[in-house]
């Protein structure tokens, strides 16, 4: 009975039959002996310790670069210059209705009357020439003119007119620019050499054997797009580029990608557990020591396609996510030395 208990049993997703697996990880629903799922969570830690090493990295880049950043912004001269001129206006507008409003205020008009009624007075004492009427008229004016000078109260009011703008406002509206996470090489696992940045990943061995290179891109929604350049040192050898689920560790130990899907360049398909062989007369990648690839992961359809370049040969796999869990990555193998494969932008 203890035997057909123990057979029953799911094995370790790492050593396979070796040991029988009695924990599950409820992320990657894979079944874990004692021994390697502390493997499997010493992993995962490490990965947290990455992530939260990297979120401080940025959290210090962008305090250090904030005040910087903000100050130098070609918007904000433009928001100055806004400013200088609104003012300029508004200095120039007020200074016309001052003078408006002196002039319609002075007592110039009174003044010239007065002025006026002198010269006629001087004029009349050299000729010696008024009488009484003369003298009761000029009076009259006198009293009249006293009076405009004590009554003068002229009302004046400002008025805005709503139809004509003064300074144009001004507002800040944005444009969202949807940035695609920019693919690169991370890890790697054999004698791998990244270069170029991160775009190009080489074997340099100093002899053939197994190497892996995986992509920083973690992909668990949306669609995303992936171009790539295979270049093999000869047609000895097969290569191959896989999507793998990230809880996966690279550098596998088994003969065979685990829980990986995707295409090797002789045209066969990669699943876990099984390798189905194409159409013998099916020609993509097969005999060919270079190829150009544009790779698309559909995660809300849990699928992923591709098509070659040059043959212009679409192909598709669909994804079964409780032994691909997301998220995503994207993998390569390479086998020969000089081996190599470049992300294209």
């Amino acid at each position: 009975m203890a035997s057909s208990s123990t057979s029953l049993k799911a094995p370790c997703a790492t050593c396979s039959n070796k040991s029988a697996g009695i924990f599950r990880c409820e992320g990657c629903l894979q079944v874990f002996c004692r021994k390697h799922l502390n493997e499997h969570r010493d992993f995962l830690s490490h990965q947290l310790d990455e992530i939260v090493q990297e979120y401080d990295t940025l959290q210090q880049t962008i305090v250090e670069n904030e005040d910087k950043h903000i100050n130098d912004l070609p918007i904000l001269k433009h928001i100055d210059q806004w400013e200088k001129v609104s003012i300029e206006k508004i200095q120039q507008i007020a200074e016309e209705t001052r003078v408006q409003v002196k002039k319609l205020t002075s007592l110039e008009t009174v003044s010239n009357e007065l002025h006026n009624l002198a010269e006629r007075l001087e004029k009349a004492r050299i000729d010696d020439d008024y009488v009484e009427t003369d003298l009761r008229t000029w009076t009259t004016i006198l009293e009249k003119l006293k009076d405009d000078i004590n009554t003068f109260s002229p009302s004046i009011f400002i008025q805005e007119n709503p139809k004509e703008i003064l300074i144009a406002k001004i507002h800040v509206s944005t444009i969202v620019h949807q940035l695609s996470q920019q693919e690169k090489f991370g890890k790697s696992y054999g004698p791998v050499c990244i270069e170029n940045n991160g775009f190009m990943a080489k074997h340099i061995g100093p002899r053939n054997g197994t190497a892996y290179v995986r992509g920083i891109g973690a992909y668990s929604s949306g669609t995303h797009k992936i171009q790539f350049l295979f270049t093999k040192n000869s047609l000895k050898y097969i290569t191959w580029f896989v999507v793998a689920s990230a809880s996966t560790p690279i550098g596998r130990t088994s003969k065979l990608p685990y829980n990986t899907y995707g295409w090797s360049s002789d045209d066969n398909i990669y699943c876990p557990d099984d390798i189905r062989t194409v159409d013998k007369n099916f020609r993509d990648m097969k005999g060919q020591t270079s190829f150009e690839i544009k790779l698309q992961l559909d995660c809300d359809n849990r699928k992923i396609s591709y098509i070659n370049q040059r043959t212009k040969n679409q192909r598709e796999l669909n994804i079964d996510i409780t032994k691909c869990p997301f998220p995503w990555q994207v993998e390569f193998y390479l086998f020969e030395v000089g081996d190599c494969v470049r992300l294209l932008h």
